[in-house]
């Protein structure tokens, strides 16, 4: 019986690099983005002063054992500057990647 590894990924800011791909397929469902560790529902902003934001996500079936998965914290539009505490207020997409190939994204703010 096949059981649905989980990923958890926490992140407080310091830098976000962004990458850019067309090339979206399966291969992560359930993904949830929370002030929570261990959240069962999505949130889609977050304050400037949020201390930590974790995403979580489900591997399918579709992506092989043994795979090489990458999480990349994207800033979309922040105006982005290395603040001295907080997340700069904007848009950030956290993208998935298995074997150097984007699967799938999900979007979120800071207001």
């Amino acid at each position: 019986m096949h059981r649905p590894q989980q990923l958890l990924f926490a992140l407080t800011f310091t830098a976000m690099t962004a990458v850019s791909s067309s090339i979206w397929a399966a291969g992560f469902e359930n993904i949830i983005v929370s002030t929570e560790k261990d959240a069962d529902t999505t949130q889609d902003s977050f304050a400037p002063d949020t201390p930590k934001i974790f995403v979580s996500a489900e591997l399918t079936e579709d992506v092989p054992a043994g795979s090489t998965v990458n999480i990349a914290w994207i800033s979309v539009d922040s105006a982005l500057t290395k603040p001295n505490s907080g997340w700069p207020v904007g848009t950030y997409k956290i993208e998935f990647s298995v074997d150097g190939k984007p699967m799938e994204s999900v979007g979120f703010a800071v207001k």
